[in-house]
Protein backbone atom coordinates (compact mmCIF):
# COMPACT_ATOMS: atom_id res chain seq x y z
CA UNK A 1 0.00 0.00 0.00
CA UNK A 2 1.59 3.31 -1.01
CA UNK A 3 1.63 5.30 2.22
CA UNK A 4 0.37 8.86 2.79
CA UNK A 5 3.01 11.45 3.74
CA UNK A 6 5.70 9.60 1.75
CA UNK A 7 7.04 10.18 -1.76
CA UNK A 8 4.91 7.22 -2.87
CA UNK A 9 1.60 8.81 -1.87
CA UNK A 10 1.04 9.58 -5.58
CA UNK A 11 1.75 5.99 -6.69
CA UNK A 12 -0.83 3.55 -7.97
CA UNK A 13 -1.32 0.46 -5.86
CA UNK A 14 -0.84 -2.82 -7.72
CA UNK A 15 -3.94 -4.87 -8.49
CA UNK A 16 -4.32 -7.95 -6.21
CA UNK A 17 -3.62 -10.35 -9.09
CA UNK A 18 -0.28 -8.64 -9.75
CA UNK A 19 0.67 -8.71 -6.06
CA UNK A 20 -0.25 -12.39 -5.70
CA UNK A 21 1.66 -13.31 -8.88
CA UNK A 22 4.78 -11.51 -7.66
CA UNK A 23 4.53 -13.19 -4.25
CA UNK A 24 4.18 -16.62 -5.92
CA UNK A 25 7.30 -16.00 -8.00
CA UNK A 26 9.26 -14.75 -5.00
CA UNK A 27 8.24 -17.73 -2.83
CA UNK A 28 9.11 -20.15 -5.65
CA UNK A 29 12.53 -18.56 -6.16
CA UNK A 30 13.36 -18.60 -2.45
CA UNK A 31 12.03 -22.15 -2.11
CA UNK A 32 14.15 -23.37 -5.03
CA UNK A 33 17.29 -23.15 -2.89
CA UNK A 34 17.03 -25.09 0.40
CA UNK A 35 19.85 -23.17 2.04
CA UNK A 36 18.33 -19.84 1.07
CA UNK A 37 14.81 -20.88 2.08
CA UNK A 38 15.98 -21.75 5.61
CA UNK A 39 17.76 -18.40 5.95
CA UNK A 40 14.96 -16.19 4.63
CA UNK A 41 11.60 -15.73 6.30
CA UNK A 42 8.77 -14.01 4.43
CA UNK A 43 5.93 -12.07 5.98
CA UNK A 44 3.47 -10.61 3.52
CA UNK A 45 -0.13 -9.70 2.83
CA UNK A 46 -2.02 -11.22 -0.06
CA UNK A 47 -3.22 -8.80 -2.71
CA UNK A 48 -6.92 -8.72 -1.83
CA UNK A 49 -6.61 -7.66 1.83
CA UNK A 50 -3.93 -5.17 0.79
CA UNK A 51 -6.29 -3.55 -1.71
CA UNK A 52 -8.86 -2.99 1.04
CA UNK A 53 -6.11 -1.64 3.32
CA UNK A 54 -5.28 0.76 0.48
CA UNK A 55 -8.91 1.86 0.28
CA UNK A 56 -9.04 2.51 4.02
CA UNK A 57 -5.68 4.26 4.31
CA UNK A 58 -5.85 6.34 1.13
CA UNK A 59 -9.57 7.06 0.94
CA UNK A 60 -11.43 10.16 2.02
CA UNK A 61 -14.68 10.58 3.98
CA UNK A 62 -16.67 8.92 1.18
CA UNK A 63 -15.15 5.60 2.26
CA UNK A 64 -17.17 5.92 5.48
CA UNK A 65 -20.27 4.80 3.53
CA UNK A 66 -18.38 1.65 2.42
CA UNK A 67 -17.33 0.88 6.00
CA UNK A 68 -20.92 1.28 7.20
CA UNK A 69 -22.24 -0.94 4.39
CA UNK A 70 -19.70 -3.67 5.22
CA UNK A 71 -20.76 -3.46 8.86
CA UNK A 72 -24.47 -3.64 7.95
CA UNK A 73 -23.71 -6.76 5.90
CA UNK A 74 -22.05 -8.54 8.82
CA UNK A 75 -18.46 -7.35 8.61
CA UNK A 76 -16.78 -7.78 12.01
CA UNK A 77 -13.14 -8.30 12.95
CA UNK A 78 -12.08 -8.01 9.30
CA UNK A 79 -8.48 -7.49 10.39
CA UNK A 80 -8.49 -11.19 11.25
CA UNK A 81 -8.07 -13.27 8.12
CA UNK A 82 -10.69 -15.82 9.19
CA UNK A 83 -13.33 -13.04 9.29
CA UNK A 84 -12.19 -11.01 6.27
CA UNK A 85 -14.45 -11.06 3.21
CA UNK A 86 -12.94 -9.41 0.16
CA UNK A 87 -16.18 -9.86 -1.76
CA UNK A 88 -18.17 -8.06 0.96
CA UNK A 89 -15.82 -5.05 0.71
CA UNK A 90 -15.85 -4.99 -3.10
CA UNK A 91 -19.64 -5.26 -3.21
CA UNK A 92 -20.01 -2.46 -0.64
CA UNK A 93 -17.61 -0.25 -2.61
CA UNK A 94 -19.49 -1.00 -5.85
CA UNK A 95 -22.76 -0.02 -4.20
CA UNK A 96 -21.68 3.08 -2.24
CA UNK A 97 -18.93 4.78 -4.24
CA UNK A 98 -20.31 5.27 -7.80
CA UNK A 99 -23.15 7.57 -6.63
CA UNK A 100 -20.39 9.69 -5.08
CA UNK A 101 -18.48 9.87 -8.38
CA UNK A 102 -15.65 7.46 -7.54
CA UNK A 103 -14.95 3.73 -7.30
CA UNK A 104 -12.57 1.31 -5.58
CA UNK A 105 -9.92 1.71 -8.29
CA UNK A 106 -10.09 5.50 -8.00
CA UNK A 107 -8.84 5.27 -4.43
CA UNK A 108 -6.36 2.44 -4.97
CA UNK A 109 -4.98 1.48 -8.39
CA UNK A 110 -4.62 4.84 -10.11
CA UNK A 111 -1.63 7.17 -9.97
CA UNK A 112 -2.33 10.63 -8.57
CA UNK A 113 -1.47 13.91 -10.25
CA UNK A 114 0.93 16.38 -8.68
CA UNK A 115 -1.75 19.01 -8.13
CA UNK A 116 -4.41 16.64 -6.76
CA UNK A 117 -5.63 17.51 -3.28
CA UNK A 118 -4.98 14.35 -1.29
CA UNK A 119 -7.33 13.31 1.55
CA UNK A 120 -4.57 13.75 4.13
CA UNK A 121 -3.24 17.13 2.89
CA UNK A 122 -4.91 18.93 5.81
CA UNK A 123 -2.67 16.96 8.23
CA UNK A 124 0.84 18.27 8.81
CA UNK A 125 3.40 15.50 9.14
CA UNK A 126 6.22 18.03 8.99
CA UNK A 127 7.27 16.93 5.50
CA UNK A 128 7.08 19.50 2.76
CA UNK A 129 4.80 18.31 -0.09
CA UNK A 130 7.09 19.79 -2.76
CA UNK A 131 10.06 17.94 -1.27
CA UNK A 132 8.02 14.70 -1.33
CA UNK A 133 7.12 15.31 -4.99
CA UNK A 134 10.78 15.83 -5.91
CA UNK A 135 11.66 12.61 -4.07
CA UNK A 136 8.83 10.82 -5.97
CA UNK A 137 10.26 12.02 -9.28
CA UNK A 138 13.72 10.83 -8.19
CA UNK A 139 12.24 7.41 -7.39
CA UNK A 140 10.61 7.23 -10.83
CA UNK A 141 14.01 8.01 -12.34
CA UNK A 142 15.70 5.33 -10.17
CA UNK A 143 17.69 7.96 -8.28
CA UNK A 144 18.51 7.12 -4.67
CA UNK A 145 18.07 9.67 -1.92
CA UNK A 146 21.18 10.08 0.19
CA UNK A 147 20.90 9.79 3.96
CA UNK A 148 20.96 13.37 5.23
CA UNK A 149 22.77 12.29 8.39
CA UNK A 150 25.91 11.95 6.27
CA UNK A 151 25.22 14.53 3.56
CA UNK A 152 24.00 18.12 3.45
CA UNK A 153 20.39 18.84 4.46
CA UNK A 154 17.67 18.25 1.85
CA UNK A 155 15.18 20.66 3.46
CA UNK A 156 12.53 17.95 3.85
CA UNK A 157 10.90 19.79 6.73
CA UNK A 158 11.38 17.42 9.68
CA UNK A 159 14.96 18.00 10.75
CA UNK A 160 15.26 19.57 14.23
CA UNK A 161 17.63 22.12 12.72
CA UNK A 162 14.57 23.49 10.90
CA UNK A 163 12.74 24.13 14.18
CA UNK A 164 10.47 21.07 14.00
CA UNK A 165 9.57 19.35 17.25
CA UNK A 166 8.61 15.73 16.64
CA UNK A 167 6.10 14.39 19.16
CA UNK A 168 4.49 11.01 19.69
CA UNK A 169 0.71 10.98 20.05
CA UNK A 170 -1.12 12.89 22.74
CA UNK A 171 1.57 12.27 25.38
CA UNK A 172 3.44 15.41 24.42
CA UNK A 173 6.73 13.51 24.78
CA UNK A 174 9.39 14.46 22.27
CA UNK A 175 11.23 11.77 20.38
CA UNK A 176 14.95 11.35 20.63
CA UNK A 177 16.33 14.11 18.41
CA UNK A 178 17.58 13.24 14.95
CA UNK A 179 21.05 14.69 14.89
CA UNK A 180 23.23 14.80 11.80
CA UNK A 181 26.36 12.72 12.28
CA UNK A 182 29.64 14.46 11.53
CA UNK A 183 31.94 12.85 8.99
CA UNK A 184 34.65 12.09 11.57
CA UNK A 185 32.30 10.29 14.00
CA UNK A 186 32.71 6.59 14.89
CA UNK A 187 29.52 5.76 12.98
CA UNK A 188 30.87 6.97 9.64
CA UNK A 189 34.51 6.11 10.28
CA UNK A 190 35.08 2.44 11.28
CA UNK A 191 38.65 3.23 12.31
CA UNK A 192 37.31 5.50 15.05
CA UNK A 193 34.71 2.93 16.13
CA UNK A 194 37.38 0.55 17.34
CA UNK A 195 36.61 -2.22 14.91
Amino acid sequence: VPKPHTPFQWAAQCHPDVVDDRLRKLRAEIGSDRKMSRAIGMRYHDGKPSLIEGLLSRGDRRVGKVIEEVWRNGGRFDGWSEHFSYDRWVEAAAKELPPLGVDLDWFTTRERERTEVLPWDHLDSGLDKEWLWTDWEDALNSQEQDDCRWTPCFDCGVCPSMGTDIEVGPTGRSLIPIAPVSVGSPITNPALAGG
